[in-house]
Order: structure tokens, then C-alpha cells, then sequence
């Protein structure tokens, strides 16, 4: 009889360890997406006496769009790091704000390659489920299948600036290469073993001045902007060696 229980005990352990380490067989994951963009910069906004943190910046005509995809390598079941291109097309305008009669005007476009690291602070419990990875209905609360997570990291911000006709007369730099750290925070949705939804909100501060085209003497700060992006994530099945493959 005890050696009927400790069998037991020891397979209940086993199962539950492999069920645990279920993960490290999808290590990798691809992913891409769209969203929105919007730029905090010396073009357009509210003075800071009539802008109480800064949320009358945030207008709905200056919003734009963005589209990124990379490849995420999850370290540790909390902790992954991604590499991922992205682009975004961002418009400043004086129309509304503190300086409407100025006039200037400016649209850019920004390539930006990043290295991230995500920390989970939620994962979800689906994926550690043998049952769920073999296809069978089970977790199907929200949260039980819901990530989410962190991250920061650095990137370059390349970007070129398309000026209006005012702003073209003052404007000193119209391209350039710009140091981006993205602070950010996302969540996923686990709607199989092996896709994923999600939408993640990331501000990139900068170290230029120039992203909307344009400095005032006034500026005390370097340009800021955002993507809201909403994301299809694929998980990839890791190979004996490591390595990322497209096999079922």
C-alpha cells in the first residue's frame, strides 16, 4: 500500500514539473501589427498654465498610424526579450493649441529598429495545461488565458520630417537618427495553444528636438511619441537544438 502511494505521489510530482516546463517548447514567437501614433513635441499642444498633465495634447485630428513586427525569445516563463522593426507617421499641427496663429505644420515619418525586454507580471495558466496544448476545452476563463507584462529597452528613432510651407522657412533639421528608449506595458489573449491577441501601448522618449521638425527657445524637453499597437502573435514550436521551427 505505501508503495502504491508513493507511485502515486511521484507521478502526480512528475506531471506536474513537466506541466510547468510545458512552455520552453514554444520558446519563440512571431508576431505584427497596426495601431495608432501620436507625437508630444514643439508643434500644436497647450502651454503647461492652461494644460494639466498634458492631456489636452492628446487630439484625436493629430493622431496617425503605426505598424510593427518582430520576434520574441521568452529567457525564463516571466521573462522574454523581442527584436522588432517599427514605423510610425506622426502629425503635428499648430490648428489647435497655444499657437494657433504660428501656423506650422509637420508630418514625419519614423523607422525605428528595438531590442525590448517584457517582464509578466500575469501569465496564463492555459499554456501549462497538457489538455489545452492538445487542443481540448478547458481554461476558458478570461483571465486564465490572459498575459500581461512590462517592458523597456533602446532603439533608434530614424526619421525624416515633411514641413509645411511656414514651417519650411524656420525649420533647421529635417532628418535624422535619434536615440528611442520605449517604456511601455501590453497584454495577450490566448485563443489557442499557439495564437495570441493583444494590444500594447509603448511611449518612446527621445534624444532629439526635432522629430516634429521643429525647437523653440522655450522647449526644456526632448520630443516624445507613442504607438498603440494592436497585435497577432504566432508561438513557434523549439527545436532539440534550440532553435525556432515551423513544424506541427
Amino acid at each position: 500500500m505505501k508503495r502504491v502511494i508513493l507511485l502515486l505521489l511521484l507521478s502526480a510530482f512528475l506531471t506536474s514539473l513537466a506541466s510547468a516546463q510545458l512552455w520552453k517548447l514554444r520558446r519563440y514567437e512571431l508576431y505584427g501589427g497596426f495601431g495608432t501614433s501620436h507625437i508630444f513635441g514643439d508643434i500644436g499642444g497647450y502651454s503647461n498654465g492652461s494644460n494639466a498633465l498634458g492631456f489636452k495634447d492628446l487630439v484625436i485630428s493629430q493622431t496617425r498610424f503605426s505598424i510593427k513586427g518582430g520576434l520574441r525569445y521568452r529567457i525564463v516563463e516571466h521573462v522574454a526579450v523581442t527584436a522588432n522593426l517599427g514605423y510610425g507617421y506622426l502629425h503635428a499641427s499648430d490648428a489647435k493649441g497655444s499657437n494657433i496663429d504660428r501656423g506650422f505644420e509637420s508630418a514625419t515619418s519614423v523607422f525605428e529598429p528595438m531590442v525590448t525586454g517584457e517582464y509578466y507580471f500575469l501569465k496564463n495558466d492555459a499554456e501549462s495545461s497538457y489538455r489545452f496544448v492538445k487542443g481540448d476545452r478547458v481554461f476558458d476563463s478570461f483571465i486564465n488565458r490572459l498575459d500581461a507584462y512590462v517592458y523597456t529597452g533602446f532603439g533608434a528613432a530614424a526619421y525624416k520630417v515633411n514641413p509645411n510651407d511656414l514651417l519650411q522657412e524656420r525649420i533647421e533639421k529635417d532628418s535624422g537618427v535619434a536615440l528611442a528608449i520605449p517604456v511601455g506595458i501590453g497584454i495577450n489573449y490566448l485563443l489557442s495553444p499557439n495564437t495570441l491577441i493583444g494590444v500594447d501601448l509603448g511611449y518612446r522618449f527621445t534624444t532629439s528636438d526635432y522629430i516634429d521638425g521643429y525647437t523653440s527657445q522655450y522647449s526644456s524637453s526632448n520630443d516624445v511619441y507613442y504607438f498603440m499597437t494592436f497585435v497577432l502573435t504566432q508561438k513557434l514550436k523549439t527545436s532539440e537544438k534550440g532553435l525556432p521551427t515551423f513544424r506541427k
